[in-house]
């Protein structure tokens, strides 16, 4: 542990975003359509992830080694009554991907998400064929909780997509 570290998304992490937000690859696995990004589209998302909301947070996930950018963390839908948030990640540079550093990412996010926010509870969706991120999550403490049935539109096909979750208190593994 302590190859990474969270912040908030800069400007300066432009180019990266725009990068991996255009990787047709890279969204064969999340649940979110593929749409091609703009630079100037790009740097309005990055803007508006700037500012403070009491609906979502976004982070830049680091390498501690060099502060290399290597992906992003996003905790959405904020519920400061119920007290749950939803989570949205990826690792963007793909040679990085596979090491450890989404897991060490998502113990340090459960980490500020229960002890400094003061949430419960964290979810996660992940399409049903995502073998790797269920596995993943898996090890990182998190349990399967629902399906939703034909709920996200890959490739023209109608997939599940798996709810899983998190509670302060559960277990959170800490195996790489």
């Amino acid at each position: 542990m302590g190859q990474v570290y969270l912040r908030a998304l800069e400007i300066g992490d432009l180019d990266r975003t725009h990068k991996w937000h255009n990787d047709r690859e890279l969204y064969k696995n999340l649940i979110g359509t593929f749409h091609f990004s703009s630079r100037a589209a790009e740097e309005k998302w990055l803007s508006e992830k700037q500012v403070f909301s009491q609906k979502e947070i976004n982070l830049a996930i680091c390498l501690k080694e060099n502060s290399q950018h290597i992906g992003n963390f996003y905790i959405k839908n904020i519920d400061w009554t119920a007290r749950n948030a939803m989570l949205g990640a990826l690792i963007g540079e793909k040679n990085l991907q596979g090491k450890g550093y989404g897991t060490e990412a998502h113990h340090l996010i459960a980490k500020y998400a229960f002890q400094d926010l003061g949430l419960n509870r964290l979810w996660v969706q992940v399409l049903e064929d995502n073998t790797q991120s269920l596995k993943h999550l898996e090890k990182c403490g998190y349990t399967v909780e629902g399906r939703f049935r034909k709920h996200a539109l890959k490739n023209g096909q109608f997939k599940d997509v798996i709810l899983l979750g998190i509670c302060a208190g559960d277990d959170i593994s800490q195996s790489g």
